[in-house]
């Protein structure tokens, strides 16, 4: 049952309204010129059912399986059946059965088609529904699955529908919103534009020229919206334009009758068996509008190509660009695309006329500043071709009722794998030319040639060498120097030579662990815990920055040995697969052990330096930006790799150290967090190559190393934590054993999701690694239950796991400690990332 709102009833222009639908019903009765004309044949009878009046036209049929053949699907049984239409109007036709795939045609009197169906009925059956002038017209009743299926009974009803005139809503005033309820089912009249949907129809007046905005909600529904006037046809159509999926249109029209559709995306047959939806029609008013806060994207930028699996950020400038957003208003930021969607939290407090924000560099303009709150999106896509990404702002009032929308689109093109122009290596003392294009579809297809025979077939194995060492080439030597971790490495210091074996993120454990050994052992403070005696705080100190000058060494003879490679292949040198390995691996090196070193160093001297040193704001926000947890046997595990003697009693001065100087544990575990990146990073390297499936490169590279013999790693012991914010949304995360919290990117559950329905996080990730995801839900007695699902897919329930319904705003809420088991893997060789 339809209900309806109405303000003043302006009949005197409702005459208009229906002359306009009336043109609007007599374009949509007749076949176009794309009609098809089916072959009738002379011993096919035809039933005649008469003139359409008051009561339906029925009849009951049986497909023989040697009746006639369809005129338009071959190997089929088909009845046709005549009526006539005596005075236009609607007319649903239906072709039922119990025991066959009915599918229905309605042609012209001359057999000319003029539309089909399949299962625009209920269940398997089909309809048609059209607005039909006065005339004679045919019916073919046919089947889907043709004669192979057996013979079937059938029905066929024909009947005017009733109840499809528009509801006229009255004249739209200012202050004096225009509203209508009503539910959309399986017998709703069918949309005047698309058939198949069902859609109720409105008309209102607009006395004088203005602004209107049209919104159309549904809870269950996904709403579309279209307007159309007597003066100018159709105006609008609108899907998704308003909050979540409802619909709106917002015009500025001239004085007239307006009619509005008000239907669905998805056919009939297809969407909720009823949907109820509420239509306001408002009259904006433009002078307040203008003086209103105006939030708007003002600019996006994304690469223009981008390779599969690889991270990259959308900068992004929003500002306002009307008055003062009311004190209670906030913004929420997001991204969307194919397989895509993130969101920042709520942004309020910031919003004042006239200002600009910018995520970086990128999009700054003269006049925007930075501010936390508004930070780079980092998105990945996972399939090749063309894609589109969109950000958007929504913006809502205190009360969280939406306010404001806008966003941009840019469109990028994704590539399976990176491309790159001819270049030399060589492979055996044989040189080889190895390029990488892309096709329209963003398909990346690597070719090598021998020098000295290009069209003769190279090795298979020696293929997979050359793409390595041009990979190399191209992927790494290219732009070495400005890579962030490289870049901010001194190349002064006195060089000590490195030796990196290969890939392994064993060796690099090693490389870390005998490095480590020989300063702390230097340092005498092993000795000294042996003999009971006290350790000095500033000999902790001392060797963290032991560590680094190491390390410092360590980068300057690595720098020093890659530039005279560049040298060597500015002037025509071809990269040997030997050289591109060995490249590889101290750049792998570099960047993760000694990076960290270096840093970890670098914040101990400005500990010193600072007038509140270890206290200094500056050098808290330094240290808590490099700080990690790779796991709890990660030192043990690296100094028994490298075979290193006495590990207990390392491990034990290792924990001594720790209570002395946090900055020692944030020295090794930030190391050993840039060996399990570069595992990763290693990996990811050869799948963008798409060479990761062969077991003899890998075995060359070093990454079918066996591992060292591990214990069984420790379970993550955790709490989930969620709190509740000001606009509704309660924030999830995790706290580990030792009160560090993790918070994954997508971790809002919105106050408007439905009660049950399961919510889950985006991963949450622990020494480089994700361990698993949090969900949550409502439940019906207001209270809201927290669980977490493992990286394994295990579902981990705490015995205190419900949140109270009367939960105050910005407070963290626990649940008992659950064991988290550590993910099944094959390492080195870690799985690639799902697509999300």
């Amino acid at each position: 049952m339809e209900r309806v709102l109405v303000g003043r009833p302006g009949t005197h222009r409702l005459g208009r309204a229906f002359i306009a639908l009336t043109l609007v019903a007599s374009v949509l009765a007749l076949p176009g010129s794309g009609a098809v004309l089916g072959q009738e044949s002379a011993d096919c009878e035809v039933t005649d059912l008469g003139p359409l009046g008051d009561g339906a036209l029925e009849a009951a049929g049986h497909w023989t399986t040697e009746d006639c053949d369809s005129r338009f699907r071959a190997g089929s049984d088909a009845r046709t059946y005549r009526f006539e239409v005596t005075t236009a109007g609607r007319v649903r036709i239906e072709l039922t059965s119990a025991g066959a795939d009915p599918y229905l045609y309605l042609l012209a009197e001359d057999g000319t088609r003029i539309v089909g169906n399949d299962d625009g009925g209920a269940g398997l059956d089909s309809r048609v529904e059209r607005d039909l002038l006065p005339g004679v017209y045919m019916i073919e009743a046919t089947t889907v699955g043709g004669r192979s299926r057996g013979p079937a009974d059938f029905a066929v009803a024909v009947s005017y529908v009733s109840g499809c005139e528009p509801v006229h809503l009255g004249t739209l005033e200012a202050g004096a919103d225009l509203t209508a309820s009503g539910s959309w089912t399986l017998d709703t009249c069918g949309s005047r534009f698309v058939v198949e949907h069902p859609a109720h129809g409105y008309t209102f007046n607009l006395e004088q020229a203005g602004r209107v905005r049209i919104d159309l909600a549904s809870e269950d529904g996904d709403p579309v919206l279209s307007l159309a006037s007597l003066a100018g046809g159709i105006i609008g159509a609108n899907d998704d334009g308003g909050e979540s999926r409802n619909a709106r249109i917002v015009r500025y029209l001239q004085a007239g009758v307006y009619f509005i559709e008000a239907t669905t995306y998805l056919e009939r047959d297809y969407q909720p068996l009823r949907s109820d939806f509420d239509l306001t029609v408002h009259l904006v008013d433009e002078q307040a509008e203008q003086e209103r806060a105006r939030l708007k994207i003002e600019e996006v930028r994304v690469p223009a190509e981008a390779v599969a699996g690889d991270s990259f950020h959308v900068h992004y400038r929003v500002g306002n660009l009307g008055g003062d957003l009311a004190p209670g208003g906030y913004a929420v930021l997001y991204v969307v695309g194919p397989r895509v969607f993130k969101r920042h939290r709520s942004v309020a407090g910031h919003w004042q006329a006239g200002v600009s924000y910018h995520s970086g560099s990128e999009t700054a303009s003269p006049g925007s500043t930075s501010i936390s709150e508004v930070s780079p999106f980092e998105v990945s896509f996972f399939r090749s071709g063309p894609t589109w990404l969109f950000v958007g702002i929504v913006t809502y009032d205190r009360a969280g009722n939406e306010i404001g929308f806008h966003g941009q689109w840019q469109n990028l093109f994704v590539l399976s794998g990176p491309t790159f122009e001819a270049v030399d290596v060589r492979v055996d003392g044989a040189r080889y030319t190895v390029a990488a294009g892309a096709d329209s579809d963003g398909e990346v297809t690597t070719e090598v040639k021998s020098a000295m025979d290009p069209a003769g077939e190279v090795d298979a194995e020696v293929r997979l060498r050359a793409i390595y060492a041009a990979g190399v080439r191209t992927q790494l030597l290219d732009g070495l120097f400005e890579r962030p971790e490289i870049a901010a490495l001194p190349e002064e210091a006195h060089p000590t030579a490195v030796t990196v074996a290969n890939l392994s993120t064993n060796t690099l454990r090693e490389a870390f662990a005998q490095r480590y050994t020989s300063v702390v052992g230097a340092s005498g403070m092993l000795d000294s815990l042996e003999a009971g005696e006290a350790l000095n705080p500033i000999t902790v100190e001392e060797s963290v920055l032991q560590v680094a000058d190491a390390a410092s060494s360590e980068f300057a003879w690595m720098a020093s040995s890659w530039r005279s490679l560049l040298r060597r292949i500015e002037n025509g040198a071809a990269l040997s697969f030997e050289d591109a390995l060995e490249v590889h691996s101290q750049v792998a090196y570099a960047e993760s052990v000694v990076a960290a070193a270096v840093t970890v160093g670098g914040i101990v001297t400005a500990a010193r330096t600072a007038e509140e040193g270890w206290k200094d704001p500056g050098v808290r926000e330094m240290m808590a930006e490099a700080r990690c947890y790779p796991g709890s046997n990660a030192l043990r595990d690296a100094l028994e790799a490298a075979d290193i003697a006495d590990v207990e009693g390392l491990l034990a001065l290792d924990a001594e150290m720790r209570a002395l100087r946090p900055i020692h544990g944030l020295s090794v575990d930030s190391a050993l967090c840039g060996v399990t990146a570069a595992g990763t990073a290693n990996q990811r390297f050869l799948r963008r190559l798409s060479i990761s499936h062969s077991p003899e490169l890998r075995t060359m590279l070093g990454l079918h190393t066996p591992s060292a013999p591990a214990s069984s790693p420790a379970p993550h012991r955790l709490r989930i934590i969620a709190r509740l914010g000001e606009d509704g949304s309660l924030e999830h995360g995790v706290e580990l054993a030792g009160g560090r919290q993790v918070l994954p990117p997508e971790r809002f559950l919105r106050e408007d999701v439905p009660t049950g329905r399961w919510q889950v996080s985006g991963d949450v990730e622990v020494a480089g690694g994700s361990i698993g995801r949090i969900r949550a839900r409502r439940v019906a007695d207001g209270r809201t239950e927290m669980g977490f699902v493992s990286a394994d897919g295990e579902t981990i329930i705490p015995d205190i796991r419900y949140l109270p319904t009367d939960l105050p705003v910005g407070v963290w809420f626990r649940s008992s400690q659950i064991e988290v088991p550590v993910a099944t893997s094959m390492d080195p060789a870690p799985a690639p990332a799902a697509e999300e």
